[in-house]
């Protein structure tokens, strides 16, 4: 999940994790190894389809936000240290500056996800969120800024987003107000969904001993590290061109230094040098290959977060993404484009 609007514009948002993930790193990937078809279709469902989360657990839930989408980066406030703020879990975080294509500045508010009512998202239905995640359409109507990756988030299996509502649903309420969106955004129609043909599969052959791992990975990472480290043609349109390519920019902070995400396919401007095990150690340690250097400030990694993804999961995602296709693009420095 990723960075919300105001909720005059947008009420619900998932975790800024991919919008944050912008180092020589990867991004958080979602979901887990074991699942039995890694390339599902939309996790909205048809319009025939009950809205009702009835499958997934609230345990999964968590699990998904607090270690694989880890909205708690944007949703939860920090302490002076840095740390986050536990009496504000998924409450709704400080305002963040993304620059649009066109130069506009937008100041978007990480909003509050608790099961709080109004603040939260206590009168919402379980449609309405699921609505929000895979399509990126709030409860009033009105298209969510996408830097939330809902276009990739339109590829979730239906299970793990009956997951994430079951767990939002058990978020203790908190009463924390967030700001207004500005300018008050309202776009309409929302971004185009993702389409999963467009994604690179792994280039390891089927008979190969790794390849259902990596093609698992290939579901995680199409729906988090896809959109920070993939160029943008518009605002949340991909550019297919350079999948997982790096190159796009933000200013999360007006005047501060942009930043540029990283080239994440195994080509020399990018990750060729990384084993799998170098990519599992990153996620892991939140630390660059062969160094104690922390990743790049915007990663949102950190003992507490990826380095409680479960073990098979970060080596499924490391299969995928040693396998890319390799794109030259790049390379690509932590603070600047």
């Amino acid at each position: 999940m990723a960075c919300a609007t105001s909720r005059h514009a947008s009420r619900f948002s998932g975790c800024l994790a991919a919008a944050l993930a912008l180092s020589l790193s990867l991004a958080a990937c979602a979901s887990s190894s074991t699942s039995s078809n890694p390339d599902p279709g939309a996790g909205g469902g048809s319009s025939n389809d009950t809205m009702t989360a009835t499958s997934g657990t609230a345990e999964r839930g968590e699990y998904l936000v607090d270690h694989v989408f880890v909205c708690g980066v944007c949703h939860t406030p920090s302490l002076p240290d840095g740390s986050p703020d536990p009496s504000k879990y998924l409450a709704g975080s400080r305002s963040y500056d993304f620059t649009d294509l066109d130069g506009t500045i937008v100041t978007v508010n990480a909003e509050n996800l608790t099961s709080h009512d109004p603040e939260g998202l206590h009168s919402w239905t379980d449609e309405q969120i699921r609505t929000a995640i895979t399509t990126g359409i709030d409860d009033e109507h009105i298209a969510m800024y996408p830097i939330m990756p809902y276009p990739e988030y339109s590829l979730m299996q239906r299970e793990d987003v009956d997951s994430i509502i079951k767990y939002l649903r058990s978020v203790p309420p908190n009463d924390n107000v967030v700001a207004a969106d500005f300018p008050y955004f309202d776009q309409n129609p929302p971004a185009p969904g993702v389409h999963d043909e467009d994604i690179p599969h792994t280039t390891l052959a089927t008979s190969d001993t790794n390849y259902a791992s990596a093609e698992r990975g290939r579901y995680l990472a199409k729906m988090a590290c896809l959109n920070c480290h993939t160029e943008e043609l518009m605002a949340g349109v991909p550019n297919f061109a350079k999948p997982f390519a790096g190159g796009k920019v933000y200013t999360f902070i007006r005047g501060a230094p942009p930043h540029t995400s990283a080239n994440i396919t195994p080509a020399a401007s990018g990750l060729a040098s990384w084993s799998v095990s170098d990519i599992v150690g990153a996620l892991k340690s939140n630390t660059e290959k062969g160094t104690q250097r922390t990743l790049c400030n915007t990663h949102p990694g950190g003992p507490e977060r990826y380095g409680k993804m479960a073990d098979a999961d970060m080596l499924d995602i490391a299969n995928y993404i040693h396998t890319l296709p390799p794109v030259e693009n790049g390379p690509f420095q932590c603070l600047k484009p």
